[in-house]
């Protein structure tokens, strides 16, 4: 392996570090009762969302294979289905981070969703299963929280604290 290459590996991984936590970050800054909504669905279960992103996953393979030699619209109805599955993972980071520090809450609860993303990205730079396991699944959870929060109740979305 070249160097050149290691190094583009590693300002690759670098990128995806700083920038999903840093997304999710100005999605609670833009969209507060949107993020609240999806960390609701995301504190009420992973399995239903992981199924309900299963959906999206076989519309954006399908979208690959047919698409494929689409050139740019290819690349942006991919590059849209992603963003779209990593955004929404912010209710699972914020979930994540208040579970892990729970006394920030009334204080600053956007360190939450920060403190909740490292953690997950931590997690995805686990060599081989963070990047082919951890890091694709992310996105079809966000997928799935994303649907799900959709249907839910606006008066239990709106509820102050949420569930944990």
């Amino acid at each position: 392996m070249l160097v050149s290459t290691i190094l583009l590996w590693i300002a690759i991984a670098t990128s995806i570090v700083v920038s999903l936590p840093a997304l999710w970050l100005c999605g609670l800054a833009l969209w507060p009762a949107g993020v609240q909504k999806r960390t609701l669905a995301a504190s009420r279960g992973l399995g239903r969302p992981l199924l309900i992103g299963l959906i999206p996953l076989a519309v954006t393979i399908l979208l690959v294979s047919k698409l494929g030699k689409g050139g740019a619209f290819a690349a942006v109805a991919l590059g849209f289905l992603l963003l779209w599955g990593f955004a929404s993972a912010d209710g699972l980071s914020t979930l994540i981070g208040r579970k892990v520090w729970p006394n920030l809450r009334e204080t600053q609860p956007w360190k939450q969703t920060m403190r909740g993303g490292f953690l997950l990205m931590g997690a995805a730079l686990l060599p081989i299963l963070g990047w082919i396991f951890i890091l694709p699944l992310l996105a079809v959870l966000g997928w799935g929280i994303s649907i799900r929060s959709l249907f839910l109740k606006p008066d239990v979305a709106q509820a102050p604290g949420g569930s944990e």
